[in-house]
């Protein structure tokens, strides 16, 4: 076989594809091959900034002709990122099988099939008969340093039936500093947030009073702090310093200051809530030290999530501006609140236009266009579509805000009208660009994948939210006639619950149960959340009836929303608390049981002085890249670590041992 030329023109797949060895170069060049597969060289180079010339003399350098050929067959050790990187056209096996290969590609095969509910012998057959054998080079060192992928794979004479793993407790848990920020959340949006809520719509819309005498329009507010700045903001956190490292291949920045944020979020929001419950003369410095702490925490979240995006090459979707937008939209949101809590009440509904279109709209649009793609199978957006669209949605919504913040003071009839319309353009136009409403003729329905009806649906919610807010309120300022206050309350909540919340829980049923190692506990209270959180907004719809047709008599059956929203709330925090006490599962190590030293994390190793040192030296040499480090060796152990690298993990043990005792007399 003669040596394989690469030109311009060849993807990065192509290049995966015909020499996974060279995955090296591309890494070392800052190029993902991962999740950014379809670009071609020449715009890989450009994104980059590099030299083109320069990547193609090292490609075919490092390309040169082959020696000999092994065949190749996956088992139940072998991790996804191994069968990525062994055949890049394998992602589409696995995500068909619901398995993430961008996320969770640290897991093997056996792991992610257990997390999915599916059968791993259909999976290892699906696998090895859609890859071949096929052939590859075993002259070039096989080694790949990209950090969201490891380089491994099984090499055998032939295809054999894999066996069954053996399934056993860790000898260590897995990092949960994110279950803290879920917990909270969620805790939150039993409480405060929808349980408040449904109280006070059952107070609003029947002859009873359930808040014992509280002020209803307290009440409203306490609620809304709650499930923006609480339930929302506390989620959106958590996800985000879990995945943000992985998605960057480097660690979380400042980890002191993003629990510092978790503290000071949870803080304000309880600070402001119970101040508004509990009324004179308590409600104003508590509400303005609340105010304080959420900008304080707004300010620490940005400054973590800009530095650890920065740690890491920018990526071809450019979800990063919208993330770190979305940061700078939630301080907005928390200094107005200050603004509104130290002397300008009637500023409040500003702070829910920074906090909804800005911080929620900035930053889910954004992991949209990172995670739809890969979890429905959906084409990437090109770099130049998003630029256009990032700027156009953060200029309408910096107009939508800055009008509703003169609009304390004085009405604004044309400009209303302007940003209402542009708003509702840019929003939409992004939808019609994801493609997410579209058809996905290529995704094969195998396994269990109910999360994706959450997040089309959210996106019908988003449309419906935009006729009900943005439209309906431009049509009102150009026609004079003052927005009905039923109208913008479904259309707030056609967001946040139907567009927001559905996001939120959708992703979480996706991403959860790779976090914690474990499948979700239950699919059905999973479906069972989607039902009642669609059927509460519906419910909610029949403000609509009562607004625009004039049906009175249905206004006493808007409280049944209340109901179904706790409802949906409690089915979702049930799931997710039980998924996450679930012990999480791992593969046997071998025969003779858990090694104190082979199955303890690299990490933990490398405290050991001269542990880096040796462990380099025989081999693992990724270890001596910094970054690879810190992003890798927390999570994987020793004898993953040996069998990956293929270095022989006795004599390596002895030496360790060696080194532990020294270490111990010392």
């Amino acid at each position: 076989m003669g040596a394989q030329q690469f030109t311009s023109a060849a993807t990065v797949d192509d290049v995966v594809h015909a020499n996974p060895a060279l995955s090296r170069i591309l890494n070392t060049h800052g190029i993902d091959t991962c999740c950014g597969g379809s670009a071609t060289l020449a715009e890989a180079a450009h994104v980059r900034n590099i030299d083109l010339d320069e990547l193609l003399t090292a490609l075919n350098r490092e390309g040169e002709p082959r020696e000999r050929f092994v065949a190749v067959a996956f088992t139940s050790a072998t991790t996804v990122d191994d069968v990525v990187h062994t055949n890049p056209t394998l992602s589409r096996v696995l995500n068909a099988h619901g398995i993430d290969t961008c996320c969770g590609g640290s897991a093997t095969l056996a792991e992610a099939a257990h997390v999915r509910n599916i059968d791993l012998d259909e999976l290892l057959t699906a696998l090895n008969r859609a890859g071949a054998p096929r052939e590859r080079s075993a002259a070039v060192a096989p080694a790949a340093v990209h950090p969201c992928a490891s380089p491994a794979y099984e090499v055998a004479a032939a295809p054999t039936p894999a066996p069954r793993a053996v399934i056993v407790t860790p000898a260590v848990p897995r990092p949960t500093g994110y279950v803290r920020f879920f917990a909270a959340s969620l805790l939150f949006a039993l409480t405060f947030g929808s349980t408040l809520g449904a109280l006070t719509l059952a107070t609003l819309t029947l002859p009873w009073n359930f808040l014992d005498g509280l002020p209803t329009d307290a009440a409203r507010l306490a609620h809304g702090y709650t499930q923006v700045f609480g339930f929302a903001a506390l989620f959106i956190m958590g996800v985000a310093y879990h995945v943000i490292p992985r998605f960057k291949g480097a660690p979380l920045a400042a980890p002191g200051v993003a629990s510092a944020s978790f503290w000071l979020e949870t803080g304000g929001v309880l600070a402001v809530a119970v101040g508004l419950l509990v009324g004179p003369p308590v409600v104003g410095p508590s509400q303005l030290m609340g105010a304080i702490a959420l900008l304080a925490a707004a300010s620490g979240f940005g400054w973590v999530i800009h530095c650890s995006l920065a740690a890491g090459p920018p990526t071809p979707e450019g979800f990063e501006r919208y993330l770190r937008a979305g940061c700078a939209w939630l301080a907005v949101a928390a200094t107005l609140a200050v603004v509104t809590a130290a002397w300008a009440d009637p500023l409040q509904p500003a702070v829910w236009e920074a906090a909804l279109w800005g911080f929620a709209g900035s930053w889910i649009l954004g992991m949209s266009l990172r995670i739809v793609p890969v979890f429905l199978g959906l084409p990437p957006l090109s770099q130049r579509t998003s630029s256009v669209l990032f700027a156009c949605y953060q200029l309408a919504v910096l107009a939508w805000v800055s009008v509703a913040v003169i609009e304390t003071w004085t009405l604004l009839p044309i400009a209303r009208v302007l940003t209402g319309a542009t708003l509702s353009l840019m929003v939409g136009g992004f939808v019609l660009r994801l493609g997410i409403l579209g058809s996905r003729e290529n995704q094969t329905q195998v396994g269990d994948r109910g999360y994706e009806k959450f997040l089309i649906v959210a996106y019908v919610w988003l449309l419906v939210a935009l006729v009900f807010t943005p439209v309906w309120s431009a049509v009102s300022a150009f026609t004079g006639n003052p927005m009905p206050a039923l109208v913008l309350d479904f259309g707030r909540h056609a967001f946040t619950l139907g567009f927001l919340t559905q996001i939120i829980v959708g992703v979480a049923a996706r991403l959860i149960p790779v976090f914690a190692g474990t499948p979700l506990w239950s699919t059905r209270w999973r479906d069972a959340t989607f039902y009642l959180l669609n059927a509460t907004i519906v419910t909610r719809g029949l403000e609509l009836l009562v607004e625009v047709a004039g049906l009175a008599e249905v206004w006493p059956y808007i409280s049944i929303s209340g109901l179904l929203g706790v409802g949906a709330f409690a089915a979702f925090a049930v799931n997710v608390f039980m998924t996450m006490r679930a012990h999480p599962l791992t593969v046997a190590p071998g025969p003779t049981g858990i090694d104190p030293l082979a199955d303890n994390l690299v990490a933990d190793l490398l405290t050991i002085p001269g542990a880096l040192e040796l462990l380099v030296s025989r081999g693992l040499r990724p270890l001596q890249n910094p970054e690879m480090r810190a992003a890798m060796a927390p999570t994987v152990t020793l004898r993953q670590a040996c069998q990956i690298h293929r270095v022989e993990l006795e004599p390596l043990l002895a030496e360790l041992g060696k080194l532990a005792a020294i270490s111990h007399e010392a």
